[in-house]
């Protein structure tokens, strides 16, 4: 750096200080490609670290949500203990927090079926001695007891056909949650859906209503002839016992395609007075009931569909219901069919 100044000496003459002041040691200039390596060397370190930061902080969390994931598809034996035996973190007590949920969870659910099954086995002993009992009466009893003792038959079937179902949904509970495995083996769903509106519309005559297929489109899935049957069959059953007099129950089979592959969409709707918005997601689960349109009154148990719905989702497919527009209740069955069929 250079600094001047003007001055003027004693005899008049004029002059120009000039003075070089000590600056900084210049440092030699830096080539680019030193530079860019520089900066690649530190956005890898940086890379690698939070990387590792990252991974560290994720993993349990996606382990978790794993885990939550097979747990809600059913399988109550899931447990991330194992995962998380090295931490000592708050994902470490997260992780033992959700086994003991899970096996807390899987000790009710197993006290439930095992209390089903037991209840099952227990009243059929009952029950067959009082049919014994029942026609015996019959017997000894005069005509003035025959409406009473009717009574005591029909509700000692409804009894006997509860048991029955109670058993099933045991059963299907346990194929459904990863136990035992239903015999696959190809189904022909267009000569399944004819048979079982047939069935169907035979007892359904006497009743003043009507089953008729409108549209059947030659299917084929894989899985269980008789567990599919008894699918089909509980939600045309179901659609029969709602509909209105001198109406019929349509149903519908044709071929959509799915995302992954083509899929069998089954459609059973009734003319009867249909179910209140709210209530149609709570259709599948046992024992419930709409209030009013569709009681005990109409000698359902409430498992029928809650039994088609397990069966589905033992095949991989799906089961919803919905109003239809015009009046009624509409069910729809989505099942995967067998590949290049």
């Amino acid at each position: 750096m250079m600094v001047a100044r003007s001055a003027k000496a004693p005899d008049g003459q004029n002059y120009t200080i000039v003075a070089q002041l000590p600056g900084p040691r210049m440092r030699p200039p830096i080539e680019v490609t030193d530079l860019i390596v520089r900066l690649l060397a530190i956005l890898l370190t940086a890379g690698l670290v939070c990387y590792g930061l990252a991974r560290h902080l994720t993993s349990p969390v996606s382990r978790l949500q794993t885990a939550v994931r097979d747990l809600s598809a059913g399988n109550l034996a899931t447990r991330v203990g194992s995962a998380f035996k090295t931490r000592t973190d708050e994902f470490a007590d997260l992780g033992r927090d959700f086994d003991l949920m899970a096996e807390r969870i899987e000790g009710l659910v197993g006290i439930q079926r095992q209390l089903l099954r037991d209840i099952s086995h227990e009243l059929r002993s009952p029950l067959a001695r009082l049919n014994v009992a029942l026609e015996l009466a019959r017997k000894c009893s005069g005509a003035d007891a025959g409406a009473a003792l009717d009574r005591i038959e029909l509700e000692s079937e409804r009894m006997n056909e509860l048991i029955e179902q109670l058993l099933r949904l045991a059963q299907l509970a346990n194929h459904v949650d990863g136990g035992e495995q239903a015999a696959l083996e190809p189904v022909q769903l267009e000569d399944l859906v004819k048979k079982v509106a047939a069935d169907a519309d035979f007892e359904a005559v006497s009743q003043n209503r009507a089953v008729r297929v409108v549209e059947a489109t030659e299917c084929v899935t894989t899985g269980s002839t008789e567990l599919l049957r008894s699918a089909i069959e509980n939600i045309v059953r179901n659609a029969v016992r709602y509909t209105g007099e001198e109406t019929q129950v349509e149903i519908s089979l044709d071929r959509a395609s799915g995302e992954d592959r083509p899929y069998a969409h089954i459609v059973v709707r009734d003319h009867g007075p249909g179910v209140p918005e709210e209530a149609l997601e709570e259709l599948f689960r046992p024992f419930y009931r709409v209030g009013h349109a569709r009681d005990r009154q109409s000698g359902g148990t409430g498992l029928g569909l809650a039994i088609a719905e397990r069966i589905i989702r033992l095949h991989g497919g799906t089961l919803t219901a919905s109003n239809a527009r015009e009046g009624g209740l509409q069910v729809e069955v989505h099942l995967p069919l067998e590949e290049g069929r």
